[in-house]
């Protein structure tokens, strides 16, 4: 008969332990450099500490103490730390402290009544031997919730410090918009100073004039749009920073010229392969696999036979005096198995089956999303680089136009229409350039963002978690 129950045994505990779930491998893409780091990604988390911007770095700080979707992130990740803490309790003994005090009233018929006190102190215990595997898989599944909690933290945290720099950007930009605007203005009424003395003497039709008016007041509309989308990119700021307004300070005033947006030299054009795993959101999904197989570990055990022991020592007296002195122990070994239960514990094993198979595929899909926004990323980075370039060549190519018909009608040998046309074009141009700048930095931020883990604090302090339990 030993033999038998052996085999049954060793069958139940292979059955029932945990197996790593399969996970298909995906070919990278040859922007994904797996030889060598290209770039690198980490610098402590804190890519913007790049841009040697010491009012970013202000913002960001503030952010990541005052932003209330971080904060309700935050109180999520110590939710999950307690839940955790709660599932590990299984591992060691339940051990609890009990002290009662009794009384019993006895009426005679023939004699008096009599009454008995009785004092009781113990302490009981209770275990169960985990051998199936289950308390540890409950513990596993509970810390892998918390990993999945902190990598949505450092989702929400990269979110955060990236809009929050896009949209400190966009005020610096329509800053530097406006400034060029300003400039355009100015050059525009001496041009129109100069038609309207042609006009006067004879020398131009009123249409030249009226043309380079309609031109100035176009700058006057422009200038109109862009102090809106200023005010649009404060209200943004004080959205991520957590605050109802922005005040009016030395950044925001249209005057100052100190603050400038970025510049880069040359694009960024691969990455390192391991940069792709350590975004949140990869983690997260890969967290919530380990998860989903440590839930069907516990829907497996649960169909076994469940052996606890408890104990008590527990002590029984009439005074309270010899409560010390009168000791009882009792052990037990008790043994639950499932028997009938209209097949719910094989549902629940199917049901958790499908749970796995349904996370990964899940992380399947988070890391095909996640190599398509890299790609994409560098896609943007590189193309507008080239961009920018030509806007920049183009500008300069219409400057030295407008240069050389602007002396052919001060001479009075040139078109005013077609002065008028590079005109415009030199104030497109230059708009262009500006936003071009502008869009390059927004791509270089979706780009970092994107390779970056986004495990830093309210202090740039890098928050890797702990995988120890509170005390």
């Amino acid at each position: 008969m030993r033999l038998p129950f052996t085999l049954t045994l060793v069958f139940l505990l292979t059955a029932c332990a945990g197996t790593k779930p399969i996970i298909p491998e995906l070919a990278l893409s040859p922007a994904f450099d797996s030889s060598e780091d290209i770039i690198d990604t980490d610098v402590s988390g804190q890519w913007w500490l790049d841009f040697s911007d010491p009012q970013l770095n202000t913002l960001i700080t503030q952010a990541l103490k005052n932003n209330y979707s971080l904060q309700a992130s935050l109180a999520r990740v110590r939710q999950s730390q307690s839940r955790w803490d709660q599932a590990s309790g299984g591992k060691i003994p339940d051990v609890q402290l009990t002290a009662q005090k009794s009384r019993q009233w006895q009426d005679g018929l023939q004699q008096n009544g009599t009454t008995q006190d009785q004092w009781q102190l113990g302490l009981n215990a209770s275990y169960e031997l985990d051998f199936w595997g289950r308390i540890a898989s409950l513990d596993e599944q509970a810390l892998q919730q918390l990993n999945a909690s902190r990598a949505a933290k450092n989702i929400q945290t990269n979110t955060i410090v990236s809009q929050l720099a896009i949209a400190w950007y966009g005020v610096l930009q329509e800053q530097q918009q406006l400034v060029l605007l300003k400039r355009q203005q100015a050059r525009n009424k001496n041009a129109l100073e100069v038609v309207r003395g042609r006009y006067l003497r004879g020398k131009v039709n009123a249409s030249d004039m009226w043309q380079q008016e309609q031109l100035l007041e176009s700058i006057n509309s422009d200038i109109i749009r862009s102090e809106t989308a200023q005010a649009i990119y404060q209200q943004q700021l004080a959205l991520w920073l957590g605050k109802g307004r922005i005040e009016t300070e030395a950044p925001f005033d249209r005057e100052n010229t100190e603050y400038q947006i970025p510049h880069f030299t040359q694009p960024i054009s691969q990455v390192s392969s391991e940069s792709l795993q350590q975004r949140p959101d990869v983690k997260q999904a890969y967290s919530q696999i380990i998860a989903a197989q440590a839930g069907l570990n516990v829907a497996q055990s649960n169909r076994y036979p469940r052996f606890t022991l408890s104990a008590s020592y527990v002590s029984a007296v009439d005074k309270p005096s010899d409560i010390l002195n009168n000791w009882m122990a009792n052990l037990i070994a008790g043994l639950t198995v499932p028997l009938i239960d209209g097949d719910n514990l094989r549902a629940e094993v199917r049901r958790n089956q499908a749970v796995v198979e349904e996370a990964i595929a899940n992380y399947q899909q988070v890391l095909l999303t996640a190599m398509q926004e890299i790609e994409q990323a560098l896609i943007n980075e590189s193309q507008q680089f080239y961009l920018s370039t030509s806007l920049a060549m183009q500008l300069q190519l219409a400057n030295k136009t407008q240069e050389y018909l602007n002396q052919r009608y001060q001479n009075g040998a040139g078109d005013f229409l077609s002065l008028l046309n590079n005109q415009q074009d030199v104030l497109k141009l230059e708009r262009q350039v500006l936003a071009a700048e502008y869009q390059q930095l927004r791509y270089r931020i979706q780009l970092l963002t994107s390779l970056s883990h986004g495990r830093f604090s309210e202090n740039n302090v890098i928050d890797n978690g702990s995988d120890e339990h509170d005390s």
